[in-house]
């Protein structure tokens, strides 16, 4: 039992580390897409590339127990699903990222990276302020040592959008 939680957590932290160069690759490409391409167009394109994907998994890999779902859906849980569908599909997944586009070529993918890493610092502090979750030492040293970083990231020159070379990071 303990080989198995072992191996389940190497394989959450290596998936963590995959998911964190996908976000970065994300970043830097939506830099660069960014100054070449209509924000519209971008995450029009991002939408559609999205949704077709996870059609074609949902199909391939969920498609029994996204039928059993359906098939399990009543009126009375039926408007708690199309506001979730409606807060993931456009808030998270069309809005969010129209405005990431803008938003990252004022600050630069650095920059943005520092501040969406944040996001398990924040649900730390969430879950301490509004579940009563307790914070141990590492908690501390790791939530202090992000937060230098971003003190880091914060204070360095933002990245000219039209510098016109490959690389506008300083």
């Amino acid at each position: 039992a303990a080989t198995d939680a072992a191996n389940s957590v190497a394989l959450g932290d290596a998936m963590c580390v995959v998911a964190a160069g996908f976000y970065a690759t994300y970043d830097l490409r939506l830099f660069k897409w960014g100054k070449l391409v209509k924000a519209r167009e971008l995450i029009t394109g991002k939408i559609l590339t999205q949704a077709v994907l996870s059609a074609l998994l949902l199909l391939g890999f969920g498609y029994g127990e996204a039928a059993d779902f359906v098939a399990s859906a009543t009126w009375d849980n039926s408007g708690n699903i199309v506001l979730l569908a409606l807060w993931a599909g456009l808030a998270v997944n069309a809005v969010a990222p129209f405005l990431q586009v803008g938003g990252q070529q004022a600050v630069g993918p650095t920059r943005a990276q520092t501040l969406y890493a944040s996001q398990p610092l924040w649900a730390a502090i969430i879950s301490f302020v509004f579940l009563g979750e307790t914070v141990g030492q590492q908690g501390l040293v790791g939530g202090a040592a992000f937060l230098s970083a971003l003190f880091l990231a914060a204070t360095a020159e933002p990245p000219d959008p039209n510098c016109g070379v490959e690389n506008c990071e300083v």
